[in-house]
């Protein structure tokens, strides 16, 4: 099959649409828990259409290659890029705080905040092939049980 603009340009058009309007929607915390399965899929899918987009526009592509536009470009988004990555490890998000310090409380105390019941929790997670015995935190029953931590707080959270 032949890449045909008719097809990569419209794709490309509304994933990017898409894409931009849910980021939007995920830095305002608007419609949160909708927007981010969204933007997630349809960026890779952005990615793919992207690369089809570059293959088919390559040679016009080379020419801004040689007038040294791309050069400028790549600097202006690495250093902003570079910016918002120290920014956010310098001041975390506040649920990106409260997430990491419950998963290290003591597991009594993580579960009384989260309203969480130990036994229940234990035989969700025991029905599940994972065990909280030995663990002292959240964090820990991942770790005890070689897991990742997704699949534990959904469980625990269920």
């Amino acid at each position: 099959m032949k890449l045909n603009r008719n097809y990569i340009t419209p794709f490309i058009s509304l994933v990017f649409l898409v894409v931009g309007i849910s980021g939007l929607l995920m830095l305002f915390h608007l419609f949160d828990g909708y927007t981010e399965v969204i933007h997630e899929i349809l960026g890779l899918f952005f990615i793919i259409c992207a690369i089809f987009h570059v293959i088919l526009n390559w040679k016009a592509l080379r020419i801004h290659f040689k007038k040294g536009v791309f050069i400028p470009a790549l600097l202006g988004v690495l250093v902003l890029s570079v910016i918002l990555i120290v920014s956010e490890r310098m001041s975390p998000p506040v649920d990106l705080i409260i997430f990491n310090k419950m998963v290290k409380a003591p597991i009594n105390d993580a579960f009384r905040a989260l309203d969480i019941n130990y036994e229940k929790a234990s035989e969700k997670l025991k029905e599940n092939g994972l065990s909280i015995e030995e663990a002292t935190t959240i964090e820990d029953i991942w770790i005890n049980n070689d897991s990742n931590p997704e699949k534990v707080i959904d469980l625990i959270m269920e």
